[in-house]
C-alpha cells in the first residue's frame, strides 16, 4: 500500500496552494474576526465585502501575503529571520514596527 503522507516538495506545494482560501480562512477565525468562508474566497479573488470592516480585510490580505510568502520560499532557512519576515506580512499596516 502506497504511503499518501509521503509527499516530495512540489506535491506539498501544489496542496499548500490549493488549500490558501481554507489556510487564509482558518488563521482569520483564530484572529478574531468572524468572517464565513465565501466571504474569505471573495475578498481573496478581489471583491469587497461590505459586511467586514476594513481592517478585517486587511487582514486576510495580510494573512494571504504571508502564505504566499512562506509557500514562495519554502527552501530557506527556517529560523528568527524567517519568522520575523512572516510577522511582518501578517502584521503590516496594523502594527507600530
Amino acid at each position: 500500500m502506497k504511503d499518501k503522507y509521503n509527499l516530495t516538495l512540489e506535491q506539498n506545494i501544489f496542496r499548500a496552494k490549493r488549500n490558501l482560501v481554507d489556510n487564509v480562512y482558518a488563521n482569520a477565525r483564530m484572529e478574531g474576526i468572524n468572517i464565513t468562508f465565501p466571504q474569505t474566497m471573495a475578498i481573496l479573488e478581489g471583491i469587497n465585502v461590505s459586511e467586514l470592516k476594513v481592517d478585517e480585510i486587511q487582514c486576510i490580505l495580510n494573512l494571504r501575503d504571508a502564505w504566499k510568502y512562506v509557500i514562495n520560499n519554502i527552501n530557506c532557512k527556517f529560523n528568527l529571520d524567517f519568522i520575523c519576515k512572516i510577522n511582518e506580512y501578517v502584521a503590516r499596516n496594523e502594527s507600530l514596527e
